[in-house]
């Protein structure tokens, strides 16, 4: 069983978004998945969860506290991928989490405000660790914006381990959780699909390692 966490030191980075398109295109293609939603303020995963038609993927509340005990029971249900969509904080509970994942994933905005919270969360998430450039502005030509490619090169430059797949700000991403549906349900065929696919497959390669 895998354990991806998704871990943020700001609300609005696109965590919940990112667990819960990565969760139901994981359940498309077959591979048993569960939320375990550990952020007691927005519940975002679980509010989507109850607006699903589709019993799949599992959306549990789980505290913080309880996560030992949850793997137990996802492994011994034949779960295959629990994703753990963390508070918009990072404490010493939340490192310790970070520990049980397989890999944490950091979303970010390609911006400053949020680009200049980084070094606080990624001394204390335990590795391995990757940030993903989050809520992109669109480029030329289904290329990278200069906006994101400067912040990648900035990443790079600074040795922070990143994501090789960046997810632009697009409305089919939002559009389809309002429904309870995720973007490749909601339109498998479009540009945001396509990124959440690649972000899977790379998720996935990192992971089984």
């Amino acid at each position: 069983m895998r354990v991806v966490a998704i871990a943020s030191q700001k609300g609005g980075s696109g965590k919940s978004t990112i667990t819960i398109h990565l969760a139901a295109l994981a359940e498309l293609q077959g591979i048993k998945t569960l939320i375990a939603d550990m952020d007691e303020h927005s519940q975002t995963s679980t509010e989507w969860g109850k607006m699903r038609e589709q019993s799949t993927p599992l959306v549990a509340r789980v505290p913080l506290d309880k996560l030992e005990g949850m793997l137990v029971q996802a492994k011994e249900k034949g779960f295959e991928l629990v994703l753990l969509d963390l508070p918009p904080f990072v404490n010493e509970v939340v490192q310790e989490v970070t520990k049980r994942a397989d890999l944490t994933l950091v979303p970010t905005r390609p911006f400053f405000p949020d680009m200049r919270t980084l070094p606080r969360i990624i001394k204390q998430i335990h590795p391995p660790f990757s940030v993903i450039l989050n809520a992109c502005p669109p480029g030329n030509n289904n290329q990278e914006s200069s906006k994101t490619s400067n912040a990648r090169k900035l990443l790079d430059k600074n040795m922070v381990p990143v994501c090789p797949v960046s997810i632009t700000q697009r409305v089919a991403l939002t559009d389809a959780l309002n429904g309870g549906e995720s973007v490749n349900e909601f339109d498998p065929q479009s540009k945001a699909a396509t990124e959440i696919k690649k972000l899977l497959a790379w998720v996935n390669a990192e992971t089984q390692k």
